[in-house]
């Protein structure tokens, strides 16, 4: 559903509060629901969810990667996210649909 993704420029004109979002530094796997979708800069997809510990967590995604199929996962979908830990932190590697 690419249609759900916000863009850039309605992102920084919306009255989105993301304030409360912070990455995700612990690797392991968890679930949350997506809430919000929209395009970075330079091919980054900027993810947005509410983990079921009620944080609320900021995930970037990758051309590269394919977005781990993110485009096609509908807002409000229940996922399993995996994060690994790399050299230079920690990031999102994984997502399946529940």
């Amino acid at each position: 559903m690419k249609n759900d993704v916000m863009s850039r420029a309605d992102f920084r004109e919306s009255d989105m509060v993301v304030n409360d979002y912070r990455y995700n530094t612990d690797p392991g796997s968890f679930e949350a629901i997506l809430t919000l979708k929209a395009q970075g800069a330079n091919g980054v997809l900027r993810l947005f969810f509410t983990f079921d510990d009620g944080r609320k967590i900021i995930a970037p995604v990758y051309r590269w990667n394919r977005y781990l199929g993110f485009y096609e996962i509908p807002l409000g979908s229940r996922v399993l996210l995996t994060y690994e830990e790399k050299a230079r932190g920690t990031y999102l590697t994984m997502a399946e649909v529940l």
